[in-house]
């Protein structure tokens, strides 16, 4: 048996969607993407959507904006797609990878704290398969080491600690703690690629 792995759901309303757009003459950064970017802001429940090309040059773009380099360290989980950590590379800065917990998909809470350093500058923690992380438990991480912090900037001393900037490819539209994904970690970085948008909706809670 031949089972498609992510089949597209196409239907007339996205093809004529695409005919309108390429009918108006801008096939690149357009009136259409400026409108999903504001609608995708209100469904998320924050202030501002910015749409690059992908979930990778996002995370990179953030980084870049946040003035992580040479000498300074981001830890993420070692459970991900290697985007989660190129980013870091493509920076200048150090990958500091963290194991899951037991049982678990997510970085290992207790890992995390024992890998912050003076040196560290953001956190990424990563969503698996439209569930998001605990992210109480990583602010509480954060906020515990904020002496360890060392701004190297105005933007990141406006933070004050660590910067929490969530690879949510795949979790947009989950919520957690009543919060939507894309408003609950400092930034987020979602992914519109097939096998990665995930539909459906789950709620998780913290205890």
């Amino acid at each position: 048996m031949n089972i498609g792995f992510s089949p597209p759901d196409i239907t007339e309303m996205e093809i004529e969607a695409v005919v309108q757009a390429l009918k108006s003459g801008w096939i690149t950064t357009g009136p259409k993407t400026k409108q999903f970017e504001k609608e995708l802001a209100v469904f998320c429940n924050t202030s501002t959507c910015v749409c690059v090309n992908s979930a990778t040059a996002a995370m990179e773009l953030i980084l870049r904006a946040l003035g992580v380099g040479p000498g300074d360290e981001v830890i993420t989980t070692a459970y991900t797609y290697t985007a989660s950590a190129s980013v870091i590379e493509h920076v200048g800065a150090k990958i500091v990878l963290v194991d899951t917990a037991p049982n678990s998909f997510y970085l290992d809470i207790d890992c995390l704290s024992e890998a912050m350093t003076d040196k560290t500058k953001v956190i990424i923690p990563v969503d698996i398969g439209g569930v998001m992380v605990d992210y109480k438990q990583v602010f509480d991480v954060v906020d515990s080491h904020r002496s360890l912090f060392r701004p190297a900037n105005d933007l990141q001393s406006a933070y004050g600690r660590a910067i929490i900037l969530a690879d949510a490819a795949h979790s947009i539209g989950a919520v957690y703690d009543g919060k939507r994904s894309g408003s609950v970690a400092d930034f987020s970085a979602f992914s519109l690629h097939e096998d990665k948008f995930y539909t459906g909706h789950y709620e998780a809670k913290t205890a």
